[in-house]
């Protein structure tokens, strides 16, 4: 009776394509996606590169120096983002463009008077969105490293200069100790004819010539021998060579590296309301999906056959599914920011129009996926399993499982395709950047655009129930 019965299981499992593909197709996909996600991400064996914005003031060679070596460093990746404006005002929008494109980890930003010299403060302004924090850290430690080896620059070039005025001033010193010698005979020979000892020890006395050579040499040396000589060369002075070694590495001023989040500036916890639009949008695909699923119950039970008889079109009933599902999507997702904003303080009320413009766009486009998927499958089975691989793999290269920021570039290419990707961009536009309504365009233009095309093949796929009748 047991194999009876494990032989009954395998029939079902072969004889139902959506059980085998949850039970075998789901765990490697997501496998795959998690696996390119990470293999570039935080999980990578090889560090990412830090992708870094460079506005550097125009014409200033220290500035270009540091460009250099920034862009030899294979753990950046930088873009130079042209010349950073003088008027406060200009520099901002330059800013905000920048992490509104949400191409760039950090910003870079140098004034005008930057130097790396040693009277100079080493002045560099960081700007992040907070996303990435391990960009903070590592472009400070490649900025404090290129300082360091600035100054030790410096301090090898002056050990260098104090070594060869030392040099000079021993060898004019050498030179002056030596005594003159004048070849009256014209012999041009260096050294006078031998003297015998006995004419200078044996009490007569050496020749005058000795005496007065002699002399002066012995009343210019000094008392000891580790005393220095009595007179130097003359122009050179003994503070030519008096170098502090030991406080030529510590004498600089400390560079001055400031760190600034525009975002963290007005606001508590932006990144509480990136959550909650990830959870929300991968819930409303699921809620909607299941309310779109009635359609398939109508058709199974035979009133939606009657509905069709009667003086309602078939428009009329996709417009109606679809204007409910619409209007629970709305309500879900306010419900979901109301209670982010009770608990978690996420300023709704300041981004409110932002707020309802991607609610609504991301409404109409669950309502119009919902719609299309229910469609697309005969049966209610049928569209759960179809759904559950669509929407995990769709949140889980959009964004709401895992966070862009730490995906590769070529996932989150990927995760364009996805109107997760584009609902999250747009939330994050609102609540983490701040920006205006005008900037929420594309994201608008693509959830209503994909939303009117699924819309419209919904209604060309309908005509199968019409023909049913």
């Amino acid at each position: 009776m047991i194999l009876t019965f494990l032989r009954i299981a395998c029939l079902r499992l072969r004889n139902n394509p959506l059980e085998l593909l949850l039970v075998f197709v789901m765990p490697v996909l997501f496998f795959s996606i998690f696996a390119m996600i990470f293999s570039q991400g935080i999980a990578a064996g090889t560090e990412k590169p830090v992708r870094l914005g460079l506005l550097l003031p125009e014409g200033n060679v220290a500035a270009a120096e540091l460009q250099s070596e920034l862009r030899q460093n294979s753990s950046l990746i930088c873009t130079d983002l042209g010349v950073l404006p003088t008027e406060s005002e200009g520099r901002e929008r330059v800013i905000l463009e920048a992490q509104n494109s949400s191409r760039y980890d950090l910003l870079l930003l140098l004034p005008t008077d930057f130097s790396t010299a040693e009277e100079a403060r080493f002045q560099v302004r960081l700007v992040t969105d907070g996303q990435n924090a391990m960009a903070v850290a590592m472009v400070r430690a490649i900025l404090e490293e290129y300082y360091a080896v600035q100054r030790v620059e410096g301090v090898v070039e002056k050990l260098q200069d104090a070594a060869q005025a030392a040099a000079e001033v021993a060898a004019a010193a050498a030179e002056r100790a030596l005594p003159a010698v004048d070849d009256p005979e014209g012999q041009g020979s260096f050294f006078r004819d031998p003297v015998s000892p006995r004419r200078v020890f044996d009490g007569s006395g050496a020749p005058a010539s000795v005496e007065s050579e002699l002399s002066p040499v012995a009343a210019e040396q000094p008392a000891s021998v580790l005393d220095p000589p009595l007179d130097s060369a003359p122009g050179m002075s003994a503070d030519v060579v008096d170098v502090d070694t030991e406080n030529l590495l510590t004498a600089g001023p400390e560079p001055q590296i400031s760190v600034d989040n525009p975002q963290a500036a007005d606001q508590q916890n932006p990144r509480i309301a990136m959550y909650a639009a990830g959870i929300a949008v991968l819930f409303l695909l699921f809620a909607c999906t299941g309310h779109a699923a009635t359609m398939l119950e109508e058709a199974e039970s035979g009133t939606l056959d009657r509905i069709l008889v009667s003086e309602a079109g078939l428009l009329q009933i996709v417009a109606g599914k679809w204007l409910g599902i619409f209007l629970m999507g709305c309500l879900q997702l306010s419900v979901m920011f109301v209670f982010a904003e009770a608990v978690f303080r996420i300023h709704l009320w300041s981004h409110l129009d932002g707020f309802l413009v991607m609610a609504g766009c991301t409404s109409a486009a669950t309502a119009s996926f919902a719609m299309l998927m229910a469609t697309l499958c005969r049966t209610r089975s049928q569209l759960q399993g179809t759904a559950t691989v669509i929407i995990l793999s769709m949140s889980a290269m959009g964004g709401s499982m895992i966070p862009r920021f730490v995906m590769s570039d070529r996932m989150k290419e990927l995760g364009r395709w996805t109107f997760n990707a584009w609902a999250l961009d747009g939330f994050q536009k609102v609540f983490w950047f701040q920006s205006p309504i005008e900037s929420l365009r594309p994201e608008v233009t693509v959830l209503l655009g994909s939303s009117l095309v699924m819309s419209l093949a919904t209604l060309l796929l309908s005509g199968r129930w019409r023909r049913g009748l």
